[in-house]
């Protein structure tokens, strides 16, 4: 008796917990489609093929934007912009890290791609909305002014860039 217990209640788990379909292949899984190369993934996000989500291959195409690669940071940045556009709910609470880590690390392609106003008022959302989670916001906006400045040769768009930080701390006051 017992052994066929035994053999029920181990046939019976396997049917709970058992896995019919591959967690790459769940839409809502966090790892879904990450066996995916990032240019196959961002070419399915610029053709609206694939939304963006809180999910693995979304952080990762995130991530490209500041690789040390400037072909990388070039060919993802599109698909960042994209993203920006289209994301919301969680998605939206982790988008202003890369975006300020963006701003330290290459001042320079940061200041030519918020020169539309459109990215502009975007990036400040999202960096704002970073920022408001902060200790002492405005220290950190002078941190990263002074690491954008230190990145930047020559630092002829400087007034670009701290327009978008004062526009940033704004917004943060108004969270």
């Amino acid at each position: 008796m017992k052994p066929l217990l035994l053999f029920l209640t181990l046939l019976l788990t396997f049917q709970v917990f058992g896995q019919k379909t591959d967690t790459l292949r769940i839409k809502y899984h966090y790892y879904y489609l990450a066996d995916i190369d990032s240019q196959t993934i961002a070419e399915l996000f610029i053709n609206d093929d694939l939304q963006p989500s809180d999910n693995f291959i979304t952080f990762r195409v995130l991530d490209s934007l500041t690789s040390s690669n400037k072909q990388t940071r070039k060919y993802y940045l599109p698909v960042f912009n994209k993203i920006l556009k289209q994301s919301d709910g969680a998605l939206s609470e982790v988008i202003g890290t890369p975006i300020v880590e963006f701003l330290k690390q290459y001042p320079t392609e940061f200041a030519r791609t918020i020169k539309s106003d459109e990215l502009f008022e975007l990036y400040a959302n999202f960096a704002a909305y970073f920022l408001y989670f902060s200790e002492d916001y405005k220290s950190d906006i002078e941190a990263i002014e002074k690491t954008a400045e230190d990145n930047f040769r020559p630092y002829t768009n400087s007034e670009l860039i701290k327009k978008f930080l004062r526009l940033t701390a704004e917004k943060v006051k108004q969270f």
